[in-house]
């Protein structure tokens, strides 16, 4: 067990104030602080405004930052959180909103394309959609955000991490960011499949408005004193396409600091209880349901977008079969465009009774029903070396054994990241996952023995102690980018 001297801030006019404590793993590979002796240093610390929450990656920095004794701050896109993705606000992450509220701001600047728009451009887009909504149009008037509002918005700062259209937004207003991060399979405004795809389906002069923002968002991302990227397939062919040169540095994108209510967060919850508890071998889906080409897709794009979904219902439905002993349940939440179609699966393969539908939820809540589970699952994406993505960290962050797609030959993953892969159940062909569940169904030791391992892993090389890595490199001079850190 790995510990540390760290240290939470709080800042009094120009004084930061500061209590030590001693950072360890516990036995149960959990996050512990001992507060240690009080100090105070006469120092005004730098302050950090990190752009744009996607995925609640933005909260979960802020918050290992603030435990680590940096004066960070979270500065919300005006759309983050907002409709589809309304999961993902700050209290949807924490059952201490409080304790994070005064280090979060909404700013009025959207993460669309239109904020990557140059002026006389901007202008011209924000006064058609002044004047349709006017008009009785079904469109909302958006204010143009030009270098002055930009400016303002972000001004008060001594570094800045952005996601998002932050590269191209920072290049307009002459600003440049000191981290810059992708959060999609691909870099976001720039090639992603769904970019790719919404351009095709813009008129001409759409089209050439987003094509003024990806160049801008090109020049925003070499600008970028630090560009950090996880994923070694598509994302990485990207970033070097723009003369990048990125960074191997995953992104802290669940937080584990905060200990889990001891009863039934919510009623949801509760009634999943009642047929948990009559379970002897559980299973939890909660990432989006993927796998119908909705027809507008090349089939290069699609394999960019197919998590292969139907894979798990199939191997779910054959283990129950060879397994009439045991009484599973498969716990699946109706997130993503192809909820309806799994469910016809479902009925088709006659595993109705064993699998229990449930509403998408807050990441909180899902944390919370991870630790009472046997097993998570993730996305099984068939193209090499895609990393996973927000429910594989969920589920290793929570102590669970992930069954999840793994593209990458015997030595590979190590080789690009310089440390091993998580002990997890991973998944080259769809053949794959009925034998994990059977092994896993047969071994219950080995099954809290590969969860425990994922901990341990996930707070070594991810949470807390990426964090500590994020924060160094933010501190170290500037010079050539693209350094093995």
């Amino acid at each position: 067990m790995g510990q540390d001297i760290s240290a939470r801030l709080c800042c009094e006019g120009d004084r930061a104030i500061y209590q030590f404590y001693k950072v360890s793993l516990n036995r149960e590979s959990e996050v512990a602080l001992e507060p240690l002796s009080a100090a105070v240093r006469h120092v005004k610390p730098p302050r950090i405004a990190i752009v744009g929450n996607m995925n609640n990656a933005g909260f979960c920095i802020l918050r290992y930052f603030r435990d680590l004794g940096a004066d960070a701050h979270l500065l919300l896109y005006s759309n983050d959180g907002q409709d589809s993705l309304s999961h993902f606000k700050p209290e949807c992450d924490t059952w201490e909103i409080e304790r994070w509220a005064t280090f979060i701001r909404q700013t009025e600047i959207p993460n669309t394309v239109f904020s990557g728009l140059p002026p006389p451009l901007s202008w011209l887009v924000s006064l058609r959609s002044y004047i349709k909504s006017k008009l009785g149009s079904q469109v909302d008037y958006v204010a143009s955000a030009s270098k002055e509002i930009i400016k303002k918005t972000y001004t008060g700062y001594d570094k800045y991490i952005g996601n998002g259209i932050a590269p191209a937004m920072f290049s307009k207003a002459g600003l440049v960011l000191d981290i810059f991060y992708p959060y999609s399979i691909g870099v976001e405004y720039l090639d992603t499949a769904e970019f790719q795809v919404g351009m095709n389906k813009m008129n001409p002069i759409k089209r050439t408005l987003a094509c003024v923002v990806k160049e801008r968002q090109k020049k925003g991302i070499r600008d970028t004193r630090y560009v950090l990227n996880y994923e070694m397939g598509i994302t990485q062919e990207a970033l070097i396409k723009v003369e990048s040169a990125p960074i191997n540095l995953a992104i802290p994108s669940v937080y584990n600091g905060e200990k889990l209510p001891s009863h039934s967060p919510c009623p949801a919850i509760t009634r999943t209880l009642e047929r948990l508890n009559k379970s002897d071998f559980t299973i939890l889906h909660h990432s989006r349901l993927i796998w119908e080409n909705p027809g507008d897709y090349s089939d290069d794009a699609w394999r960019l977008e197919n998590k292969n979904s139907n894979w798990l219902l199939e191997a779910f439905a054959k283990f129950t079969r060879q397994r009439t002993d045991l009484n599973p349940l498969l716990m699946i939440v109706e997130y993503g465009p192809d909820v309806k179609t799994a469910k016809k699966l479902c009925d088709q393969l006659e595993i109705g009774e064993h699998v229990l539908w449930l509403p998408k939820m807050d990441r909180r809540h899902l944390m919370w029903l991870l630790a009472h589970v046997s097993i998570g699952v993730g996305e099984f994406y068939n193209v090499p070396k895609v990393i996973w993505g927000g429910t594989g960290w969920e589920t290793l962050a929570s102590g669970r054994p992930l069954l999840q797609g793994f593209q990458f030959e015997d030595g590979e993953f190590e080789q690009l990241y310089g440390y091993p892969p998580p002990p997890m159940l991973p998944v080259r062909f769809q053949d794959d996952i009925l034998k994990h569940l059977l092994d896993m169904a047969d071994n219950p030791e080995k099954q809290e023995q590969i969860g425990k391992g994922a901990k341990e892993w996930f707070n070594r090389y991810n949470g807390i102690g990426l964090a500590k890595q994020w924060l160094e490199l933010l501190k170290a001079p500037c010079g050539k980018r693209g350094v093995n850190f």
